[in-house]
């Protein structure tokens, strides 16, 4: 997700990682490359996700719902790394659903990143979902936890962004419990302009709402994620 590098060459080939898989899926170019500083990090269509360096990512987008004691019924939106539905269950998730698009995504992942899923995807109270996670949120139970682990662009070139983020937030307050958390990754600390709007959007529908920046080792810039609770009206 690190934005720092803008280059038609990829991000991989820039800082020179070793690729150890790479490959088409029927949604995206997955890629799984090493280096001595990160590890092995997860590359999806030249866009970096995530690196065995990153730890302090996943717990972050779970620290909100930990706090706040939501961590019964915990969906997790993309993610088919493993991180985040590792660190809900760490964190003591009853039950935590992981909804993703791309079964190569945790196939790869279990095969290539063990260090960043564990046994996550094998755990009993763990459920993993291959499908549209906006379609799956669209019909869910409610939830005491979600977590929003995709990116914040349209996935409909007629869809502009600030449709995108209303359409997403409203959905997810449809299917929090009233005293539910939201958590998400949101951009680069390099993207004012889309943090401001995501703050506005979720202070429209939440009446706290907090954001926090973070340094993800392999991005080489900081993140900033946010949390919401106490749903509006």
């Amino acid at each position: 997700m690190s934005v720092s590098l803008q280059s038609s060459m990829p991000e991989y080939l820039i800082r020179g990682h070793r690729v150890i898989k790479e490959l088409h899926s029927e949604h995206q170019h997955i890629v799984i490359a090493e280096t001595p500083e990160h590890g092995r990090l997860l590359y999806l269509d030249g866009d970096l996700q995530i690196a065995e360096s990153d730890e302090i990512y996943n717990r972050v987008m779970i620290e909100p719902l930990a706090t706040r004691g939501a961590l019964g019924k915990v969906l997790i939106l993309g993610g088919g790394d493993g991180g985040v539905l590792k660190a809900a269950l760490q964190e003591g998730a009853e039950q935590a659903v992981l909804v993703d698009i791309d079964p190569k995504v945790v196939e790869l992942s279990r095969q290539y990143l063990p260090r960043v899923c564990e046994d996550a995807f094998e755990a009993d109270n763990a459920k993993v979902v291959i499908g549209d996670a906006f379609a799956y949120l669209d019909q869910a139970k409610p939830c005491d936890g979600i977590v929003y682990d995709l990116t914040m662009e349209p996935v409909g070139a007629e869809q502009d962004r600030s449709a995108f983020i209303a359409r997403v937030l409203d959905s997810v307050v449809d299917r929090l419990k009233p005293d539910g958390v939201f958590s998400m990754q949101c951009c680069s600390e390099h993207q004012p302009e889309l943090r401001e709007e995501l703050m506005e959007a979720l202070s429209e529908r939440f009446e706290e709402v907090e954001d926090r920046v973070v340094d993800v080792p392999s991005y080489g810039e900081r993140w900033v994620f946010a949390s919401a609770a106490g749903i509006k009206g």
